[in-house]
């Protein structure tokens, strides 16, 4: 039988407690998944200072990533109107009728939780584990869960860890005032937290140019776990290609560093942004935001990022689409995208390992290798060309530059 621990709330933000308390759970009763539960809507917090529900998931997703038994569980987050735990255990009852649910609280929570919709409902449809205190609080505490045990009939354990006093609250307060809350959070949160101005922190704002760790350290705080991995790959891959074509290393590994660095937000916040800042965006991209990140990364690279090489933002601009006529830079960045180690995918009408070996054979080939395989599968998809991608293709197809 599977044994499931939950960890709901509103995590605004996630911090150094919540992890503890997961971890210790865990390892006490042998718990096989900790599942982190953001809630869409509580009844019973304030709205006010309450974060998006994305801001939020990719704190946590930063946070739990360095766990295998951690998860992120979005059930919660896809229900409209006022998310309750009475639906969220009775959804996962019938979908994994087997699996023992184990829902961790902290303290202050359990003398709440009769207030809770359908608080009985909860205390029968699963084990409940609170963080345990070893003072005066703790016995109090104690007292209330016997209370409920016999009023109930609840199963009810304690989480044996050190008291940590600390709150998603007081960081947001804490935050607020400029104050700082080093060791409350993880760093790649706070990163988060710095980079988005999250509440009334200072975004971040360079002076100069930062460099190539402070770029990969903001990079890990804002995409998604997978695509950070991705971009590294990508900026391993391009300097690889660099050093065959005979193009500078570092600046190819920094324009593959930096090539989704606009990845980080929906496709909807995209195509709001563009209109913000100006950028123009034809009718398929408004129609297919896959292919945006490419013009806003490069207006993100320049003005969050500072950087000045204008061959640099090129590269980023077009890896999406591509151009004819491309620079050794743009096309590196192109076909770095396409064929980093990461990429695992089913590739026609040519192989991946006959495109990576064009790419490091002759550029232009690969290009005309990557397109052709791009153009087919959009087109057995279903889905609108570009018509710059498809003079790309024209371009490199006639074999013009080989």
């Amino acid at each position: 039988m599977m044994k499931i621990g939950i960890m709901g709330g509103t995590f605004n933000p996630i911090h150094n407690a919540h992890l503890l308390m997961a971890e210790e759970a865990r390892k006490q009763y042998e718990l096989d998944e900790i599942w982190f539960m953001p809630s869409q809507n509580p009844p019973h917090k304030k709205k006010e200072d309450l974060v998006s529900k994305e801001h939020r998931k990719r704190m946590i997703c930063h946070a739990i990533s360095g766990n295998p038994h951690f998860s992120f569980s979005d059930l919660e987050l896809q229900r409209q109107g006022t998310t309750y735990t009475s639906d969220t255990l009775e959804k996962i009852e019938k979908e994994m009728p087997k699996a023992k649910i184990y829902f961790i609280l902290g303290g202050d929570s359990l003398y709440e939780i009769e207030s809770w919709h359908k608080p009985e409902y909860v205390m029968k449809h699963c084990h409940i584990l609170v963080a345990g205190r070893e003072d005066a609080a703790g016995e109090h505490l104690k007292k209330k869960a016997d209370e409920l045990k016999k009023k109930y009939q609840a199963r009810i354990s304690f989480i044996q860890m050190p008291l940590l006093d600390i709150s998603s609250s007081n960081i947001r307060t804490q935050l607020q005032k400029k104050e700082l809350v080093s060791y409350q959070v993880p760093d790649v949160v706070m990163r988060y937290i710095h980079f988005h101005g999250l509440y009334g922190y200072d975004k971040a704002v360079f002076a100069k140019q930062p460099s190539q760790q402070e770029i990969m350290n903001y990079l890990q705080a804002t995409l998604r776990p997978k695509r950070f991995r991705h971009t590294l790959g990508v900026a391993f891959t391009a300097a690889n290609l660099a050093e065959v074509h005979d193009v500078d290393k570092e600046t190819a590994y920094l324009a593959g560093l930096l090539h989704d660095c606009a990845k980080f937000y929906e496709k909807e916040e995209q195509i709001l942004l563009c209109e913000q800042f100006g950028i123009p965006l034809t009718e398929i991209e408004r129609k297919n935001p896959a292919l945006i990140h490419g013009k806003l990364g490069k207006y993100m690279a320049k003005n969050r990022y500072l950087v000045k090489n204008e061959e640099i933002l090129s590269a980023i601009r077009y890896h999406t689409t591509g151009h004819p006529a491309m620079t050794e830079l743009e096309k590196i960045i192109y076909l770095a995208d396409y064929i980093e180690p990461g990429r695992k995918m089913d590739c026609k009408p040519h192989s991946l390992k006959k495109v990576r070996q064009a790419c490091f054979a002759n550029l232009d080939l690969g290009m005309r290798y990557t397109l052709e395989n791009c153009i087919s599968y959009l087109k057995q998809q279903n889905q609108p060309i570009d018509s710059v991608t498809l003079e790309t293709y024209e371009f490199y197809k006639k074999g013009e530059a080989l």
